[in-house]
């Protein structure tokens, strides 16, 4: 691991995107500490089927990563050469999946596919990509869309994902790997475009994907077009950019522009890899304290015990000045 920051413009830290992150993370420790229990609203677990709060937080990630991915990739070229520069993204991918391999077990049809070894797979398969046109970017976006609904209508992938596996399985990174492409885009336009012209753009991003995203998931049959992080099928990554989209754009106006931010946020946005880890830590020790029918005020302690341990570790970790990524 470095002990640097990549996601810098000439001007330094982009506020908004460590607002962004921080607030994925804060999303992330929210739901993973309190969706396991019975008493908490359903809106903070993930159901086969459905748009829920939880159903955003690792489109938000992905979203992220694809803004960053483009700039740090640039730059080890100019620093590196071309063959470095892309062999060090490479790499920091593909280790991305073995930490998501230790951590969710090596099981090739479920637990394996959650969110570090999508977001290696998807860095991966979108690195021949990430440095062409935005049109290149956003047709291979939509291509890996289409060509995952047409597998998992036609190929029989649907019916072998919803009964065996977690977020689209193996295939599913193609429609994650869509999402990163779509914060590549969105990065193009943070860098070129005034203010303005920026959220206008983006505002117009954000209504055409959630429009499109909403009607798609109407279409019968329902289990084939509906919502759904498990299956990962059209509608919901479109929807879900779509939300990436407008979520940036408050934070841009907010941190960026009135300069106005939410200091824990961007404690938590500075490390959000190491946070994970932490998080997923802690939690995994929640099995031996708590059970699922335990009552509210238990399951609202546990999720505060778990995130002020979050963040006291990323408030070290800053106030020291240490930006750990892979």
């Amino acid at each position: 691991m470095k002990l640097q920051d990549e996601h810098k413009l000439p001007g330094g830290r982009i506020a908004s995107l460590d607002q962004f992150r921080g607030f994925a993370i804060l999303g992330m420790i929210v739901v993973n500490s309190l969706g396991h229990f019975d008493a908490i609203a359903e809106t903070f677990k993930h159901p086969n089927y459905g748009m829920t709060f939880a159903n955003t937080i690792a489109p938000f990630f992905l979203f992220a990563v694809g803004m960053g991915l483009r700039i740090s990739l640039a730059n080890h070229i100019r620093k590196f050469g071309q063959i470095k520069g892309f062999r060090m993204a490479f790499s920091r991918y593909f280790t991305l999946i073995l930490i998501g391999v230790v951590i969710y077990g090596p099981d090739p049809k479920l637990g394996m596919w959650d969110a570090l070894v999508d977001i290696g797979f998807a860095g991966i398969i979108t690195l021949p990509f990430i440095l062409g046109s935005k049109w290149i970017r956003m047709t291979t976006a939509i291509a890996f869309l289409i060509l995952y609904q047409l597998l998992f209508i036609f190929s029989g992938y649907g019916e072998w994902v919803m009964n065996h596996s977690i977020d689209g399985g193996p295939l599913g990174v193609l429609s994650w790997a869509s999402i990163l492409l779509f914060g590549s885009l969105l990065m193009d336009d943070f860098s070129s475009l005034n203010p303005e012209s920026f959220i206008k753009r983006s505002l117009t991003y954000a209504v055409i994907l959630m429009a499109a995203g909403f009607g798609v998931s109407i279409l019968e049959p329902a289990p084939l077009w509906q919502f759904s992080q498990r299956s990962m099928t059209i509608s919901y990554p479109l929807f879900a950019t779509g939300l990436c989209y407008a979520l940036f754009i408050a934070f841009y106006w907010m941190a960026d522009l009135k300069k106005i931010e939410i200091p824990h946020l961007t404690i938590l946005g500075m490390n959000s890899l190491v946070l994970y880890l932490v998080q997923n830590v802690i939690i995994e020790l929640r099995g031996d304290l708590l059970n699922r029918n335990a009552p509210l005020w238990q399951a609202l302690s546990w999720g505060i015990m778990v995130y002020l341990i979050c963040f006291v570790v990323a408030r070290y970790m800053v106030r020291n000045k240490l930006f750990v990524k892979i």
